[in-house]
């Protein structure tokens, strides 16, 4: 066995020179129609698709949050959905987590003051936005939630007259002092 000398061609390494038609990129409208595009540049300035609805993949979606609170008596908790969600699904969303807050986001100081009306203001504009699409029509094979009753037709609902009388007795009883 020989080894190989110290001029061979076994120590060869080729310089390589991209073409100019690879280093100079024609995608930015410079370059004519004729010129080819590199294989890494395809599919550089595609627009990613719009999401559909997280729950039935319908389109149009719009991405907004919606709030659920719950007042415990010092402190409460505050649920949030931020999901794109299409008309029907949001609406849907909106009246459930609406009509939980009515039940029971009442329940504590600062809920009562604080939390629960800008929770309850929260999701009425993400009601006026849902309200703003159009109707979806849903991916075959998925369906979408069924709306349910309103909120005010909701027996649930009507559990708040309950701390709201309790607050107005007590604003009332602070004036009169």
């Amino acid at each position: 066995m020989t080894t190989p000398s110290a001029g061979s061609d076994d120590d060869f390494v080729p310089q390589y020179t991209a073409p100019s038609w690879y280093t100079t990129p024609p995608w930015n409208g410079i370059a004519d129609a004729n010129t080819p595009i590199p294989w890494h540049a395809l599919g550089a300035v595609s627009v990613p698709p719009e999401p559909g609805c997280h729950v039935c993949q319908a389109h149009p979606a719009a991405r907004t949050e919606i709030r659920s609170h719950t007042g415990l008596v010092l402190w409460g908790r505050t649920r949030t959905v931020n999901r794109p969600l299409c008309r029907q699904c949001g609406i849907s969303l909106v009246r459930t987590m609406t009509t939980r807050t009515l039940w029971q986001g009442w329940w504590g100081i600062l809920s009562l003051f604080f939390h629960t009306p800008a929770t309850l203001l929260h999701n009425l504009a993400a009601h006026r936005q849902f309200t703003a699409l159009p109707v979806p029509t849903p991916s075959p094979g998925r369906t979408s939630l069924k709306p349910g009753k309103p909120v005010l037709r909701r027996p649930q609902a009507y559990v708040a007259l309950i701390p709201a009388a309790w607050a107005a007795a007590l604003v009332v009883h602070l004036v009169t002092r």
